[in-house]
């Protein structure tokens, strides 16, 4: 090759990693779709299925976060700070009631995304 190495792996290699390398690193630490431990491969293969709907869910969450703080965010911080909130729920036979914490830190961020959830837009699978 005639190219300088650094141009090579400037212009190349690093660009090379910009979407999948990023994409399997997601779901292996956000995810964790790489703990396939068990015995039989249908079991395995359930778990990985399990996996890639909960990553394809997290996409559209992140999808419904734009213009938000969380919208360009990885998936292991879209759970740990989305989901992983403590709550209060109520529900009832009408509505289910989410309460956040007085100083929840996301709270403007997590009403605006409910508010796009709630409003009747479709979720869309691709």
């Amino acid at each position: 090759m005639e190219t300088e190495p650094q141009e090579l792996y400037d212009n190349f290699y690093v660009q090379r990693g910009a979407t999948s390398e990023h994409r399997i690193k997601e779901l292996k630490l956000g995810i964790s779709a790489d703990r396939l431990s068990c015995h039989k491969f249908i079991v395995n293969q359930f778990r990985l299925f399990l996996s890639q709907a909960a990553y394809i869910l997290m996409l559209e969450l992140r999808a419904f976060a734009e213009g938000t703080r969380f919208e360009m965010a990885q998936v292991s911080r879209l759970r740990e700070t989305i989901i992983k909130i403590a709550a209060k729920i109520t529900v009832s036979v009408r509505r289910t009631l989410v309460e956040l914490a007085a100083h929840c830190p996301f709270r403007d961020d997590i009403l605006l995304m409910v508010q796009r959830l709630s409003s009747g837009r479709q979720l869309t699978f691709s």
